[in-house]
């Protein structure tokens, strides 16, 4: 069964450009720094960069790959994302974004994800 983890915050949203921007910070057991996110998207890409204690640049594009480089306190990591689909609905109130992809290391296969972000307006 996959495991499903959830994160609820709080965050400074902005558009400009018709791109969308969601700043916010993300905490790890037993880390007490947090790190910065910043999602960049609009209706056919998305885009997350980390600073912190774990740092990387993950963009996402139906059908397309990418490499990223995610740096833990543990080391580097080099991981293959694949984008198998990316959907983006807008409401008046808020914003929903749904993304689909595999993620290989070294080339090889590790999993299948699935990333959802509800962004509601207040």
């Amino acid at each position: 069964m996959p495991e499903k983890i959830e994160l609820e915050t709080t965050g400074a949203y902005y558009q400009k450009d018709g791109m969308h921007f969601l700043k916010y910070d993300e905490y790890f057991e037993g880390i007490d720094e947090p790190a910065r996110n910043l999602l960049k998207f609009d209706d056919t890409t998305f885009q997350m960069t980390k600073k912190g204690p774990v740092n990387t640049v993950m963009s996402f594009e139906r059908n397309k790959s990418c490499t990223a480089h995610y740096i833990t306190p543990q080391g580097p990591l080099f991981l293959g994302i694949l984008t198998e689909d990316y959907v983006l609905k807008k409401e008046d109130d808020s914003i929903c974004v749904n993304i689909d992809y595999s993620i290989d290391y070294n080339y090889d296969y590790l999993t299948k994800c699935s990333l959802t972000i509800d962004v509601s307006m207040v």
